[in-house]
């Protein structure tokens, strides 16, 4: 059988695939002369160096515990983020620090939180620090055993008052909160104005609570008056055979002696009411203020339905009720000074009608 395929036409399509293949050849060829490109070096490992405090302060609530880590990194990189954890066998807290890549020592203090609860003690602490530089982070750790010891928080109030008209000594209040576990030691407040001072002693409860001690400070070469004075106080409280302190020192202003006085404290502002279906009513208003009694000595007298409730103290300025089922009901806050002078009342109403 005779082929209907021309020899010219065999002879092109020949050439083309000869060309084609040598062209192939040709760029096989000029790829392997081309040198392989090599992968980006990676970043150098910088030296870094954490040291984690061998001892930390425990909060009086014991949830929290304060922790100095004290970390130097190179400052071509950035500081990404620091954390902190504090265990014991099954059970620990953790916290967060913050500091910056200088090339210097920088010190960073977590604040370590365990709802659980902490304890005196030794605990196991192990940090970790991220850092990062075009777009390499590196995690560098660190461990070693931390010693919470007790912490002592101390607050002096900002008002005292005059305890007689001849100005011979002075009420100070001052709150002081330490961790069960600690036991109270001997302890002081000291005030002064002018060329008068007087100092007055107090042992503080270590129950995990913020209590207010009211001291009379006796004066000492003079006389106090009323106007700006200077106190400082430190509490003491003892562990393990060692002891801890906390202090506190503000100015503060001494006010009248209520003895005598007659006029009344503000009325308390702001006076607001949330309620729950079971009549369960919660209280809060803004503190009073008064011309002789310090803003945390006033006492608080809350009414329901024209009859006495309950009294709040201490400078705290809420409370929880329960009103009176499928009425409307008219609750009033008095603010009352030393001298038992009481304020015109905040009033609010709550309606527990159907």
């Amino acid at each position: 059988m005779r082929s209907l395929t021309s020899p010219r036409r065999s002879s092109v399509t020949i050439a083309a695939i000869l060309a084609m293949a040598l062209l192939v050849a040709s760029t096989a060829a000029v790829g392997a002369k081309r040198p392989t490109k090599p992968p980006p070096s990676p970043e150098p490992t910088p030296t870094v160096s954490i040291q984690i405090a061998p001892s930390g302060t425990l909060e009086a609530s014991r949830q929290y515990a304060n922790v100095d880590v004290t970390v130097t990194c190179p400052a071509d990189w950035t500081w990404s983020s620091g954390s902190l954890y504090l265990l014991r066998n099954d059970r620990g807290g953790a916290g967060s620090f913050s500091g910056s890549c200088t090339g210097t020592a920088q010190v960073g203090r977590a604040r370590v939180v365990n709802g659980n609860k902490f304890e005196l003690g030794e605990w196991t602490g192990q940090a970790y620090v991220r850092i990062e530089r075009n777009g390499q982070q590196v995690q560098i750790a660190a461990q070693r055993q931390v010693r919470l010891v007790p912490g002592v928080e101390v607050r002096i109030a900002d008002q005292g008052q005059l305890t007689g008209t001849a100005g011979g000594g002075a009420s100070i209040a001052v709150a002081v909160a330490c961790p069960t576990g600690a036991t109270g030691a001997a302890s002081s407040i000291t005030v002064s104005q002018g060329g008068t001072t007087g100092s007055a002693p107090f042992t503080p409860t270590c129950d995990g609570v913020k209590r207010t001690h009211v001291l009379a400070v006796a004066a000492s070469g003079g006389t106090f008056q009323t106007g700006s004075a200077n106190a400082s106080a430190i509490s003491r409280v003892g562990w393990t055979s060692e002891t801890f302190s906390g202090t506190d020192s503000r100015a503060i202003t001494v006010l009248e002696s209520s003895t005598g006085d007659t006029t009344p404290p503000t009325t308390p502002t702001g006076l607001w009411a949330d309620t729950f279906g079971d009549t369960e009513t919660w209280l809060t208003w803004g503190a009073s203020s008064d011309n002789a009694t310090p803003t945390g000595l006033i006492v608080y007298e809350v009414f329901l339905n024209g009859r006495f409730d309950q009294p709040i103290g201490g400078g705290y300025t809420r409370a929880i009720l329960y009103s009176d089922a499928g009425v409307l009901n008219k609750i009033e806050v008095f603010a009352v000074d030393g001298a038992g002078n009481r304020s015109a009342p905040a009033t609010v109403f709550v309606d527990m009608r159907p």
